[in-house]
């Protein structure tokens, strides 16, 4: 009888044993696939996360490529374009010069050297050949800079070609005029030019005076700064866009040629233009230059 009690307890405790281990190898095992799903999921996020970031590095790239690529090409255009001036430094006879008929308010540029601080806001030349960019508050304020500071140098002629001095600036002896059949002083330069001929602004300056004149037709009379002012006549009124103080660049186009009055009937169609040193008449080719 105690013999059947000691192997019905050993038993017991050998099936406790196996129990013990069956429960151990499954913890065990469980706890290994654990591991094992953690470390996969981990390495298929890292690699989730790596494609997303190569992706957008690749989009990044290829965004910045295409603005690189947008901003050359805009630079190209800037430096392949001309602004070509309207009037010229130069010959009192015909010109081989050409024009397009009206010049650009971004010309403003011509009278100073590329590059020049125009305004307080460093405005410089290249921003004004951006025609989008000029106000007429930007234009107003270089204009006055250039007007403070203006000795008379690098002026562009008023008609840019088919020209030639009718009458001369000549303030210390008399010359002919033709139509009035006397001799007497011209304080202007009487400029032949067909009707319809553009005019432009020689410098920078301010319309102070839109007015008419028995002998020299529809003239503007223009305030260039530093004690100059500059007379444009013969113009054809209806041509006539810039009203009293308004600023304008250098080679703006102020209007076009008209039929003469009667004191240059002889003479025919022309430009009068005149200009003045603190209110006495100068010779307009010391500023103008000629070849």
């Amino acid at each position: 009888m105690e013999s059947k009690n000691t192997d019905s307890s050993a038993q017991f405790v050998n099936r406790k044993k196996e129990r013990t281990v069956i429960v151990g190898s499954a913890v065990l095992i469980i706890a290994a696939l654990t591991v094992a799903g953690l470390y996969v999921s981990t390495s298929q996020q890292e690699d989730i996360i790596l494609q997303d970031l190569t992706g957008i590095e690749e989009t990044t790239e290829n965004e910045f490529n295409s603005v690189l690529e947008e901003e050359l090409e805009e630079a190209e255009d800037v430096q392949s374009s001309t602004v070509e001036n309207p009037g010229r430094t130069g010959s009192s006879t015909n010109s081989s010069s050409t024009s397009s008929g009206s010049a650009s308010t971004a010309q403003i540029g011509s009278t100073v050297k590329t590059g020049e601080t125009l305004t307080s806001e460093s405005i410089t030349e290249e921003e004004l050949l951006n025609e989008e960019a000029v106000t007429d508050e930007l234009l107003s304020e270089a204009v006055e800079e250039m007007m403070y500071s203006f000795t008379g140098e690098n002026m562009i002629w008023p008609i840019a070609e088919n020209y030639e001095i009718l009458i001369p600036y000549s303030m210390d002896k008399a010359v002919y005029f033709t139509t009035l059949d006397q001799y007497k002083y011209s304080p202007a330069m009487v400029i032949s030019a067909e009707v319809g001929t553009p005019v432009y602004a020689v410098s920078a300056g301010k319309v102070t005076s839109k007015y008419w004149n028995e002998e020299t037709g529809w003239t503007y009379e223009m305030d260039l700064g530093g004690g100059f002012a500059a007379y444009y006549g013969q113009l054809d009124y209806n041509t006539m866009e810039k009203e009293v103080d308004t600023y304008v660049a250098a080679g703006d186009l102020l209007g076009y040629v008209a039929e003469p009055t009667k004191y240059y009937s002889l003479e025919g169609a022309n430009l009068y233009f005149e200009m003045t040193k603190d209110g006495t008449p100068v010779y307009p080719m010391d500023y103008l230059g000629q070849e």
